[in-house]
């Protein structure tokens, strides 16, 4: 899986750029502030229709600008096809090979990607809210049937939300019923995915760390006992609503289910987030972005192309030279931003492009 060319139009401060990658490396450099991050950020929307930074439509288009394209080339399977995005202020529209896209589904999968940039490392110091984040996007890379299974689950925690809120007692069997179903749909995607990464993160981390410390990657249930729900689920999932009823009605809210759960990070049996150095934390988030490298790879028979957004200012020479020599060995294409060349180590590479970036230009 490769883009073959991007196209923008109106992007960011991206006003009119062409851009034809390597196959393998490329790098682009230039002082910060001058679109390096923007070029990965429209590549990451062209393959996920939504902005790593959160961003709304209108921030995305050029000052004076009334739409933003989006368009590049990709291949897959040695097939070339062409994905653009239309960004409006009031919404987007998707196409394929000049054909409107009706089925969000039929635009995902055609480019994958997979991110990395400073901000990811908040994944293990802050909140909750970000590793279910990071998780849901993980799962649905590779199953796009979980986006509909999050989506149920969020709309039934809505309405019986609704219901808490107002505190009204009439029909609340019902949705906590369909609650319950809904969530353990979502937990048995967001487990499976899990069960699938430990092996493959313990693996890459060792090789990009470069020793032979243990890692744990887990899922946490809030409010729930683990054990019975591992035993039975529905019944854990009720028993534990049922003990939290009276917490519910106080807050006007749901207090247990996937929107409320967390991922465990730990390194030789500690967390990460509060025994972990930094070094250590940059090095267990890569090395997730391995593993999830790994099985989008097996998903799709192809790797995805991999973001990485400056890389080497979060991570030590060592490791830094740990994960070029990773890269190296893999048939996938990578995208680097950096403020000098000096910071990445092309020697050795094959088939890399590096591309100075300067007030939104290309200027090589």
């Amino acid at each position: 899986m490769k883009l073959i060319k991007l196209k923008l139009g109106s992007f960011r401060n991206l006003k009119n750029l062409e851009l034809v990658p390597g196959g393998k490396f490329n790098v682009f450099y230039g002082n910060n502030g001058q679109g390096k991050t923007n070029l990965l950020e429209s590549i990451y929307l062209l393959a996920t229709m939504k902005s790593f930074k959160q961003a709304k439509n209108a921030e995305l288009i050029a000052f004076g600008a009334e739409f933003a394209l989006v368009k590049g080339v990709v291949e897959r399977d040695r097939v070339q096809r062409e994905i653009s995005l239309l960004l409006e202020k009031q919404g987007k529209k998707a196409k394929i090979d000049a054909k409107l896209a009706t089925r969000v589904a039929d635009f995902f999968g055609n480019l994958n990607v997979v991110l990395f940039t400073p901000e990811e490392i908040s994944m293990v110091r802050g909140g909750p809210e970000l590793r279910r984040r990071y998780l849901d996007r993980a799962v649905f890379t590779c199953d796009l049937s979980y986006l509909a299974a999050f989506h149920d689950y969020a709309k039934i925690l809505k309405n019986r939300n609704a219901l808490l809120k107002n505190n009204e007692t009439f029909g609340i069997e019902v949705w906590t019923e369909q609650l319950v179903q809904a969530a353990m749909l979502v937990i048995e995607r967001r487990q499976a995915y899990l069960g699938e990464m430990e092996k493959l993160l313990q693996l890459f981390y060792s090789e990009i760390s470069g020793n032979d410390e243990r890692v744990q990657i887990e899922y946490r249930l809030h409010g729930v006992d683990q054990k019975g729900y591992a035993e039975d689920p529905q019944g854990a999932l009720f028993a534990a609503l049922k003990s939290h009823a009276a917490e519910e009605r106080r807050r006007g809210s749901t207090a247990i289910g996937p929107h409320r759960d967390d991922l465990y990070l730990g390194l030789n049996g500690r967390s990460t987030r509060h025994f972990a150095s930094q070094g250590q934390q940059r090095c267990f988030v890569l090395a997730l972005k391995m593993a999830e490298i790994e099985f989008i790879a097996k998903c799709f028979e192809a790797p995805p192309v991999l973001l990485l957004d400056d890389m080497t200012s979060e991570l030590d020479r060592e490791r830094n030279f740990n994960l070029m020599e990773f890269l190296k060995k893999r048939e996938m294409q990578v995208f680097i931003t950096t403020t000098s060349l000096e910071n990445v180590p092309l020697e050795g590479m094959e088939n890399n492009r590096t591309f100075r970036i300067s007030e939104g230009k290309i200027l090589n």
